[in-house]
């Protein structure tokens, strides 16, 4: 049932009583009215109250919407009870011209009782919901491995086992949120950018904000343009600084740091890019030896990217993880892009050794962690990764983690070098994802129960978005649409779209997913579709009954911008092909995830350029929303959301 009618079904049903009545000719007395108007009133009270400090207590905001509906139907409330005693009201307000009689000596023992319980009930609601937000404490998580991160033979299983116990705890469910506790105390927001003001600033040219039309390749206006086109402030509105890439939240937990070679205008060393000051701030002179000989040759520039955990943890608690790497995969895509207009090479590591960086940075893992390493180069440069030790060894720690399974899952998917023979994961020397399985779509799709085409082929190819040529003035524009009109997307505009999220080849991972829920597309049945890019057609899945609009509302945590929209991709993680990644399943995880930010960033910049709205969602019933689509979570997991269709 619609969430509006259960929270309006008490108002609803004294209203029909009332009129029952009143057709009798037995309307209730006026007292009577205000009587049974108070008692709903402290319904509503006790609940509003209830579901806030839950919420409050619980750290965690998935279904935030329910106690401001209880609030709005509280304010009806206090109106009609306002409406009913505002005559003793302003009579209680009125100066008397003569003193008050004396109090009777005793109040009626009815009142007090009625007192009592009315304190009573408030304490038990507020307490009880305080209590059930805690949930008994919180969860001490202990997670296996070798402390040291070496010599343990299981290392690669140990590692994956923590990635799906992650996947598990983080997995939003209606009944799980009042089962499973948060396992860690996340504390209140930090300051939204990392500071360096005793650093030596070092000013960067004004970005592009077109694409010039002779590129001069990778120079310090490019460098700063990329910078821009990843981190940089684009609005702002309401206080919040609004980023050129989508964040959960608007929290943007993520931080770049720059190691540089050689680059003309910017001095070597290592540096941290100052986002609201428009520049750098230089960390270290000079590279230190262990990072510059993790470098490949002719690298003038490497680009790293963190995430501070707590920016985004202490609203989104144990999911924080996944909108951390959904997030910076979003951002890096525009970097990726933004080189590809200026000339200049964007080559994404997926095999290093996080800890040396957090070294030379003097970051605290437990509280930043490194996530992810770009080289940048000339267009026509190819570098070559240096050699991977023999084994890398997976960090992972015994004991309570600091920040629980963010904590913990970090450190399983990020890698160590290790003495020769001393892990067990093994780096692909070639430093490229492996290639796509062809088990897709899933061997049930095109059942014939659905009663459907099994495949609809999309129209042929107009060509590339055009405006996808300049993507400067697309990453500027960007912004999240959440309101949509009613009118039906075109499948040739859906194919266009559709075809640009899966441009280029897998830059991490071939272990993304794409399936499209069907709302209002003309030519396209409603209803749940593998988007199969060899193929360049939709496959029909086998969801167990119609999506339909409420059902992809109420998977989405009842986001009106999942159910309005005229479609919903959705995409996923095939475990399999993420499970078989050269640098170990765990890291492979990390990858998909990142490649899945790369393919919400395209759809991004493609709807922008058609005049499409999108709205990146990550929140939403896991459980509700494999079943949307019909996934089996034994072969894929279902990590994000995005709604498409033309803005209100």
């Amino acid at each position: 049932m619609n969430k509006l009618v259960w929270v309006f079904l008490p108002l609803l049903a004294a209203a029909l009583l009332a009129g029952a009545l009143a057709l009798r000719g037995r309307l209730p007395t006026r007292a009577r009215l205000n009587a049974i108007s108070s008692l709903l009133l402290l319904v509503y009270l006790l609940a509003t109250a209830g579901l806030g400090i839950f919420w409050v207590a619980n750290q965690h905001l998935p279904v935030f919407d329910w106690h401001y509906l209880f609030g709005y139907a509280t304010v009806l409330l206090v109106v009609l009870h306002l409406a009913f005693n505002l005559r003793a009201l302003l009579a209680a307000l009125r100066p008397r011209r003569q003193a008050a009689s004396a109090p009777a000596a005793a109040a009626p023992r009815r009142r007090r009782l009625s007192g009592a319980l009315a304190l009573g009930g408030l304490a038990a609601s507020t307490g009880g919901a305080y209590w059930l937000g805690l949930r008994h404490g919180r969860t001490e998580l202990h997670i296996g491995g070798d402390p040291a991160g070496l010599g343990d033979a299981n290392q690669a299983a140990s590692a994956l086992a923590v990635v799906e116990a992650f996947h598990a705890h983080s997995a939003h469910s209606r009944a799980g949120v009042l089962r499973r506790a948060a396992s860690a105390d996340w504390g209140g927001a930090p300051p939204p950018f990392k500071t360096h003001a005793q650093a030596p600033a070092q000013p960067l040219p004004a970005p592009w904000r077109t694409a010039p039309a002779d590129p001069p390749g990778l120079n310090a206006q490019a460098l700063a343009t990329l910078l821009w086109a990843a981190a940089g402030i684009t609005a702002e509105r309401g206080g919040l600084r609004l980023r050129a890439a989508p964040s959960s939240g608007a929290l943007f937990a993520t931080e770049l740091y720059l190691a540089v070679r050689q680059l003309p205008g910017v001095p070597s060393g290592l540096w941290h890019v100052d986002v609201p000051g428009r520049g750098l701030r230089r960390l270290a002179e000079a590279l230190p030896p262990a990072l510059a000989a993790t470098l490949p040759p002719g690298v003038p520039v490497a680009l790293l990217a963190t995430a501070v955990f707590r920016r985004s943890g202490h609203k989104y608690g144990e999911r924080t993880y996944r909108y951390l790497l959904g997030d910076l995969g979003h951002a890096l895509e525009n970097v990726r892009v933004a080189g590809q207009a200026l000339h200049v090479g964007v080559h994404f590591a997926r095999a290093f050794d996080e800890s040396v960086w957090a070294d030379a940075l003097q970051l605290d893992e437990r509280e930043e962690g490194v996530l992810a390493q770009l080289w940048l180069t000339d267009a026509a440069a190819t570098p070559r990764p240096v050699a991977p030790p023999a084994d890398w060894a997976i960090p992972l720690r015994q004991g309570s983690a600091p920040l629980g399974m963010t904590d913990a899952v970090h450190r399983a998917t990020s890698l160590r070098a290790a003495a020769s023979g001393a892990g067990s994961v093994r780096a692909s020397p070639t430093d490229r994802p492996p290639p796509a399985g062809a088990d897709w779509p899933p061997p049930a799709a095109g059942s014939p129960a659905m009663g459907r085409a099994a495949a609809v082929a999309l129209p042929a190819a107009s060509g590339p978005v055009p405006a996808l040529a300049d993507p400067l003035p697309l990453i500027a524009a960007r912004r999240s649409v959440r309101r949509y009109r009613p009118q039906a997307l075109p499948l040739p505009v859906l194919g266009q779209l559709l075809r640009a999220m899966t441009t280029p080849a897998p830059q991490w991972s071939a272990a993304v997913r794409a399936s499209v829920v069907a709302h209002a597309v003309d030519g396209l049945p409603a209803g749940a579709w593998a988007w199969v890019p060899v193929a360049d057609a939709l496959h029909a899945r086998p969801a167990a009954g119609a999506p339909g609009r409420r059902r992809s509302r109420a998977a989405g945590l009842d986001q009106d911008a999942i159910g309005d929209a005229a479609a919903v991709v959705v995409l996923t993680l095939d475990r399999g092909a993420f499970a078989a990644d050269p640098a170990g399943a765990a890291r492979g995880w990390r990858h998909a995830f990142l490649e899945s930010g790369l393919w919400g960033e395209r759809l991004y910049l493609a709807g922008q350029a058609l005049g499409v709205g999108v709205c990146a969602v990550g929140a939403f019933y896991d459980d509700a929303a494999a079943a949307l689509i019909g996934a089996d979570p034994a072969r894929e997991w279902v990590v994000q959301f995005a709604a498409l269709g033309w803005p209100a």
